[in-house]
């Protein structure tokens, strides 16, 4: 799209209107007019479409504008530490063959065995935990023994979490939705000097940097654990910002201005 602002004027007209503008947006010249505003909040939001989009394209596996994959989640923490979503559980349950039988597991913890299964690993953990610790120390001996008994339990057609719920599909950093939601644009209303911004509803709506600035606007989240997350899988702009994003922003602000500038010249026409 063209960056291009169409006026009719004198020439020394439109270097006087020129000026202002810089002079506002700069903040070197009050903004009566809300002229700048109106362009901040039009970046401000299309920062964060950029950032909500790149950070969808990433959670789900892809490389951003930036040139950035995502480090994958581990099987241990997908099967162990992700939450579930309503009905996943047992979903992937019934895509394994299990049924609700298969609830039970070891040390008195949930698991995915049936009660013989239970009582069997038990048996086995128990049988081999009392001659291995005659020879080795105890905390090795019990690991040892519990490989004894899970090596025959899955040889017997016994499934664990790590098997079922290791590979599941998930969108990284997406659990909850509080730090997308927070990342994301809300509502822009009469892009231009009459401009209204509205944060996203929901959680982590309220956790939204939406700043304007006298010469610029910050965006961002105040979600406590952004910053350790950003650090290992980066969802912000660093330098130099990607040129795809540029432009995008670019477009938008021209556009903002335009209507500004329409303003500011019959004004002073």
């Amino acid at each position: 799209m063209s960056n291009r602002i169409y006026f009719r004027g004198s020439r020394q007209l439109a270097r006087q209107l020129a000026q202002r503008l810089v002079s506002m947006l700069t903040g070197r010249e009050a903004d009566r007019q809300n002229i700048a505003r109106g362009v901040f909040l039009t970046l401000g939001f299309s920062a964060l479409n950029s950032i909500k989009q790149d950070f969808l394209v990433k959670s789900r596996g892809g490389t951003g504008v930036d040139g950035v994959k995502w480090k994958p989640l581990s099987k241990e923490y997908l099967a162990y530490g992700r939450r579930f979503g309503t009905g996943e559980k047992a979903a992937l349950k019934k895509a394994a063959g299990l049924g609700k039988q298969h609830r039970f597991g070891t040390g008195g913890n949930t698991g995915l065995l049936t009660a013989d299964q239970q009582k069997t690993w038990t048996k086995i953990f128990g049988s081999r935990l009392a001659r291995l610790s005659l020879s080795m120390p105890i905390g090795e001996a019990k690991a040892r023994a519990a490989q004894i008994a899970w090596a025959e339990l899955k040889r017997q057609g016994a499934r664990t979490k790590l098997e079922v719920f290791g590979n599941r599909q998930v969108d990284i950093g997406r659990d909850t939705g509080v730090m997308f939601n927070s990342l994301s644009p809300g509502q822009l209303d009469n892009p231009g000097p009459n401009a209204t911004y509205t944060p996203p509803t929901g959680d982590g709506g309220s956790d939204q940097i939406f700043q304007l600035q006298t010469a610029g606007i910050i965006v961002g989240t105040n979600v406590p654990y952004a910053a350790p997350f950003n650090a290992l899988r980066p969802f912000l702009p660093s330098d130099p910002i990607p040129e795809q994003w540029e432009q995008d922003w670019l477009d938008a602000g021209t556009q903002a201005l335009e209507v500004g500038a329409r303003m500011l010249y019959e004004g002073a026409a």
